[in-house]
């Protein structure tokens, strides 16, 4: 199976409205277009007459028309000449599906399973998109180690000073790669703590599994006290794929849920959605931040002087060729 043969989420539904968006998948540039019955259309983002970009063009009722001479495509390529009637062409199409308030594509050949959403119980909060500016294993790299919280990030994580309290456990398959984390936790704002109902002796708990087909990780977010397991009012459930734009770049698009233990429809969730996603956002932004200002965004491993934590960054690699390029191991 190679890289592009599997469901990637490429946009934010809110994003795809009258006017088509361009895309790029692993170097390809894709135009995503909505049709006036709803109907979505991803081509490849050239005209095959002049090989104009036909994200630069407009949606005349079910087709998408090429700026530069007229042509119109229906959503499975299906081209006309305005000027020469009898004069047909062919763009090359995608699959799409729209589902948690994405766009997805795939090839039309291939048959990948869509990724499993386990979300029974949990509020959606919404989807988020990020680009940053580096390779694919550079990005995972970050969203799945923990040891960079203490120095990152506001609200998830712990305190630098008790990081060495910290426990990590792996468990690692052949498709997959679980990390556990839990440890004391960091102290957030007073007004969320009181929110969340978090006293001071409770742990944190992270708890994610990292898929390669796509390449996406599934975060468990929770606090809890140690001794007791009594949770927090609030736990969190974070989808997060991560897609290549081309070799130097990667989009990240994070599909946000929720539960709580407060009473009323949603654990009185959608009193604070806003606020939680906005919360969400600030902390990606700061992942964004730190990855982009690495000095050396090269994909290899070798050399670094890697920590008890830094385990999960050969067995995603190792993964990430195997499973979601296709690539046989050597040697």
């Amino acid at each position: 199976m190679a890289a592009t043969d599997h469901w990637h989420p490429l946009l934010c539904s809110t994003r795809l409205r009258n006017n088509p968006v361009g895309v790029r998948l692993h170097g390809k540039d894709i135009a995503l277009f909505r049709t006036g019955r709803g109907q979505i259309g991803a081509l490849e983002d050239c005209c095959p007459h002049r090989r104009m970009r036909l994200s630069l063009g407009k949606v005349i009722d079910q087709r998408l028309q090429c700026p530069y001479h007229g042509w119109t495509f229906d959503c499975s390529g299906n081209g006309e000449s305005p000027g020469t009637p009898k004069l047909h062409a062919t763009a090359q199409r995608w699959e799409t599906l729209e589902q948690h308030g994405a766009i997805w594509v795939k090839p039309v050949d291939s048959e990948p399973a869509f990724p499993n959403f386990d979300i029974s119980g949990y509020y959606r909060l919404g989807t988020l998109q990020h680009r940053i500016k580096a390779p694919l294993e550079v990005v995972v790299d970050n969203f799945t180690e923990i040891e960079h919280t203490p120095t990152t990030h506001g609200v998830f994580g712990y305190p630098l000073e008790r990081m060495h309290e910290v426990q990590v456990q792996f468990e690692p398959t052949e498709s997959s790669v679980r990390v556990m984390n839990s440890g004391p936790s960091k102290r957030v704002p007073a007004g969320l703590g009181l929110l969340l109902w978090l006293p001071r002796r409770y742990h944190f708990y992270d708890d994610w599994t990292t898929y390669f087909s796509p390449v996406y990780s599934v975060y468990d977010h929770w606090w809890a006290d140690p001794e007791t397991s009594r949770e927090a009012m609030v736990r969190w459930r974070l989808y997060i794929f991560f897609t290549p734009i081309d070799a130097c770049e990667t989009a990240v698009i994070t599909f946000a849920f929720t539960k709580s233990r407060y009473p009323g429809p949603a654990g009185g969730v959608r009193l604070f959605k806003r606020l939680a996603l906005r919360l969400l956002d600030k902390e990606i932004r700061k992942d964004v931040s730190l990855v982009e200002n690495l000095a050396d965004k090269e994909p290899g491993i070798d050399g670094m002087k890697l920590s008890r934590f830094d385990r999960v960054l050969g067995l995603n690699r190792e993964r990430i060729d195997k499973v979601y390029r296709g690539r046989t191991p050597t040697g």
